[in-house]
């Protein structure tokens, strides 16, 4: 047999190579699809230590006893673009992944920024006919908040509140009864007149106290729950007072758990939150006056509350909610009751039933309603990058 020279070596060498190469690509290819999952090969002998998967073995191969149920996708014939995705969320569209850039209300969450701006609007003017305090107010729109999310509502609406660390200069002054019997309507009127923007279909008003409590976990509402007047009276009480003790803000009549001249009180009527218009009625004097214990120190923790709620409202000042405390002096222990509005750490109080009017003094709270028709249409809820919003 004739001797192969060196050069037929190294070519037959390299044919064998090569040989070896193809059979090895032909068995991968069978095997191994594309994105390394088994898909095609040998039925094999059932193997009990196999770590195989069904789901990553294509369906209707069987590989160390395991048959595949993996089908492949074709995404060759997907049409969806990026806008068409929700923010955030991936897929594959022919064969490439995309990251979806649609933004949707469902993304929103408590705490995220929102880049808000109210209409212009001129200061608001409020007459001391209806504040009850001696001198006129205006109060000017601040332009420099902030707005976060607090809360998102199941009817679709969204409320927003000024970021904590802004400050608002907006002090509004109540005095007597008349400032208890036209508070709720003024602090609301003013965050309308003043944060509301039209285009957008948004609302204004003043934070009120079920913004709050429909954040409370169930050591905020014990905490409610549990609160005692320093007249002994505990919260959703009552208790009767006698003449001389008796006068009352005209408003109070209409308002559920009062009673005049009676013992009993009403079931039905205004909620502590509600009021419709501006009144001058002032007060009336009762031969008894049944009130209930509606005031509560408000719980200074975020301990007591669920999500992040409490940091962006720990600042709070008006609260748009009238509530009633059943008081007893410290220094000559008289028994008579408080009424104003719920306060952050104490009543604010402008008017007792000793016929005694009180000067409350304290910042307005905006609060905006955004409707569920708003969209979302860019940023991505940080300070630095708020939420964008259009209609």
């Amino acid at each position: 047999m004739k001797k192969l020279n060196k050069k037929q070596k190294i070519i037959g060498f390299i044919a064998v190579l090569l040989v070896a190469v193809i059979v090895a690509i032909v068995i991968t290819t069978n095997i191994v699809s594309n994105d390394g999952i088994m898909s095609e090969g040998y039925a094999a002998t059932a193997n009990a230590g196999s770590t195989l998967v069904a789901n990553y073995i294509k369906k209707g191969i069987t590989i160390g006893g395991i048959t595949g149920t993996l089908e492949s996708l074709n995404t060759f014939d997907a049409t969806a673009r990026p806008e068409d995705v929700a923010w955030g969320k991936t897929c594959y569209v022919k064969g490439e992944k995309i990251t979806g850039t649609r933004r949707t209300l469902d993304m929103l969450e408590i705490g995220d920024y929102i880049d808000y701006t109210p209409d212009s609007a001129s200061d608001y003017y409020l007459s001391s006919t209806y504040s009850g305090y001696s001198s006129d107010q205006t109060i000017s729109q601040n332009t420099s908040f902030k707005w976060r999310i607090i809360s998102i509502n199941k009817e679709g609406t969204v409320d927003i509140y000024p970021d904590s660390t802004n400050t608002n200069n907006n002090r509004v002054t109540l005095n007597g009864a008349n400032g208890y019997n036209n508070g709720v309507y003024i602090l609301n009127d003013i965050g309308k007149k003043l944060y509301s923007n039209s285009s957008l279909g948004a609302v204004g008003r003043n934070i009120n106290l079920e913004d709050i409590e429909k954040h409370y976990n169930d050591a905020g509402k014990k905490y409610r729950d549990d609160y005692v007047s320093t007249d002994g009276v505990k919260y959703g009480d009552t208790k009767t007072y006698n003449l001389g003790y008796s006068y009352y803000p005209s408003l109070y009549a209409q308002e559920i758990g009062s009673g005049i001249n009676s013992t009993s009180t009403k079931n039905d009527g205004l909620n502590k939150s509600a009021s419709s218009d501006l009144t001058t009625q002032d007060y009336n004097n009762a031969n008894t006056l049944t009130v209930t214990q509606t005031y509560y120190k408000i719980p200074l923790s975020s301990e007591y509350y669920n999500d992040n709620f409490y940091d962006m409202i720990k600042f709070v000042s008006w609260i748009a909610t009238r509530a009633v405390d059943c008081e007893s002096n410290t220094v000559d222990g008289t028994k008579k009751v408080g009424f104003g509005l719920q306060g952050r750490s104490s009543l604010m109080c402008c008017y007792e039933s000793d016929n005694r009017t009180i000067v409350a003094t304290n910042y307005l709270c905006p609060v905006v309603t955004l409707p569920s028709s708003i969209k979302v249409t860019g940023g991505e809820g940080t300070s630095s990058s708020p939420y964008q919003i259009s209609k």
